[in-house]
């Protein structure tokens, strides 16, 4: 369970913009680097142009981390399929 407040505050607000296709786990913070799973919905893939990819998700993230956790700089993001 991460314990940096700032960062889980910022996934939390996050998940927003990723709830129609998925979901954001913050796993950890090392560092400045934040450890997050994105888990994308079973059949989100059948419209690849209306998910968030990786790399889309990687700058949103530093955006929106800069004035939510500064502190977090780099973002090491895991996509899974969602189990449910």
């Amino acid at each position: 369970m991460p314990k940096d407040a700032l960062a889980q505050f910022a996934v939390n607000q996050a998940k927003s913009v990723v709830a129609p296709d998925g979901d954001l786990v913050l796993d950890d913070v090392r560092g400045s680097v934040a450890y997050i799973r994105y888990r994308v919905r079973k059949g989100s893939e059948q419209c690849a142009e209306c998910i968030v990819g990786p790399d889309d998700l990687r700058i949103f993230l530093g955006d929106f981390f800069r004035t939510r956790a500064p502190h977090i700089t780099e973002f090491d993001i895991k996509v899974e399929e969602a189990t449910w």
